[in-house]
């Protein structure tokens, strides 16, 4: 009687597991196609919108090489921006894509290379080598200017640009500096810290305050979700996912103090050229002499503007700085990216009281990423803020816009506009002193060393 019993009993357990990993089976067949379904759906709609053309740095994916390990969709911190389909990575989001690098290096196939514009997209950017030197010996470019807005990209390219600079540097050349950098920004930082730690003569030069681009970010401004290794310094891991303007500027101060870096504020860098082995270079507090220049003073300094008669108004800005300042206003911002949704989301919380409207001139928002938009698409169904699609401001007025939606022109109150329609490279500079630009069709470029 035990026996027959235990062997019903093992007989039971025995169908349970096989019934059991069946269901598994077709669950896991279920959440796959599921997947692969939300994974077409994204890419589908991301070539209905034209949208499926990537317009900076983004990582190229060799199929061939691709084993669908997914190691690449987990790494990516943008969210679902990489997604498999038929088990081989793909790109289903590029225009979200800000160049981390982290699928490239997760990847155990090597499949992924970071690469600058498309086959059919090009993005001209500066001829630089693999050092980040320009055409011009001596000169370099890194960061925002050679194209990598993020701040690890662009601590890595600062530190290799300076390594090199340093390294090239002649003993019986006469300067007041061995290496002048232009610009305090992460680039710049690390590139100045490459040069302290090599005990070389040099300079940092900032028009504005210490930090940079990252100085005029909004208060409390998320911008680091990583961690950041300093030339000199070591790395520094963060207690927490989600860093602040505030937060990266106290440990970037608190560097700058411990390495006592030479850093001159409010000096703005106005041309330069090279006669020899010295570049000769102006700067709104006098001309200094250099061996080696490292330009990392990105391009946020130069907006993109609309083109509008009274855009010079005191109400017309191209950044935002404190959004307390702005309180019971008519806030107008312009633009579809990450800089607009965000700057539309400070001004827009109820204890500010103001009436914000954001103007996308597409039918849906540019480069913006997935958090950012389900936070602006909740604020809007609460109704803090207005969002209007395929709008356009064609008038500015002292007290109101003229704002322009498909075939309509509406008349729209105004004490402020912010326009974020990204920034003008400055080629025409770039030229002047002697640099090429380059249309890039899809190239690898290098990130880190």
């Amino acid at each position: 009687m035990l026996m027959k019993l235990y062997y019903l009993l093992t007989q039971s357990l025995w169908l349970f597991g096989v019934a059991f990993l069946v269901f598994l089976g077709i669950w896991g067949t279920r959440q796959r196609a599921t997947h692969l379904r939300e994974a077409k759906r994204k890419w589908d709609d991301a070539v209905a919108k034209k949208m499926h053309e990537p317009i900076s740095l983004h990582p190229e994916i060799d199929p061939t090489l691709c084993g669908g390990c997914g190691a690449c969709v987990a790494a990516c911190p943008e969210g679902e921006i990489i997604k498999l389909i038929n088990h081989r990575a793909v790109l289903v989001e590029p225009t979200k894509c800000v160049g981390h690098g982290l699928c490239q290096s997760s990847c155990p196939y090597d499949a992924i290379q970071l690469v600058f514009g498309t086959k059919t997209r090009g993005m001209e950017l500066p001829s630089i080598d693999g050092n980040f030197q320009t055409n011009v010996p001596g000169l370099y470019i890194s960061g925002e200017l050679g194209g990598m807005g993020l701040i690890i990209n662009a601590v890595k390219q600062g530190k290799l640009a300076a390594e090199h600079a340093c390294k090239t540097v002649k003993n019986n050349v006469k300067t007041d500096f061995d290496v002048v950098v232009v610009g305090a920004g992460p680039a710049g930082l690390s590139s100045a810290l490459v040069c302290a730690g090599q005990k070389k003569r040099y300079i940092c030069l900032e028009q504005n305050k210490f930090g940079g681009t990252i100085y005029n970010f909004p208060k409390q401004k998320v911008v680091m979700s990583q961690p950041l290794e300093f030339p000199v310094i070591g790395r520094f891991k963060f207690q927490k996912n989600k860093v602040s303007k505030e937060e990266l500027l106290g440990l970037w101060g608190h560097v700058r103090k411990q390495a006592n870096l030479n850093i001159k504020e409010e000096c703005r860098f106005i041309n330069l050229q090279k006669k020899g082995d010295v570049f000769e270079i102006e700067t709104s507090a006098g001309n200094i002499t250099s061996q080696k220049v490292v330009l990392a003073m990105g391009v946020r300094g130069t907006p993109r503007k609309l083109g509008l008669k009274n855009e010079e108004l005191p109400k017309v800005t191209y950044n935002l700085l404190d959004p307390d300042q702005y309180q019971q206003r008519w806030i107008a911002v312009v633009g579809g990216g990450n800089a607009a949704v965000e700057a539309a989301q400070y001004l827009c919380k109820p204890q500010l009281r103001n009436k914000v409207f954001l103007l996308v001139r597409g039918p849906t928002f540019d480069r913006c990423n997935e958090e950012n938009q389900n936070i602006i698409n909740d604020y809007a169904k609460k109704g803090w803020l207005t969002i209007s699609y395929d709008s356009s401001v064609s008038e500015i007025h002292p007290d109101h816009l003229m704002v322009k939606k498909g075939e309509e022109t509406f008349r729209l109150q105004n004490d402020f506009v912010f326009i974020f329609a990204g920034a003008i490279m400055p080629f025409s500079f770039l030229k002047s002193i002697g640099i090429m630009i380059e249309t890039k069709f899809g190239e690898a470029v290098k990130v880190s060393s």
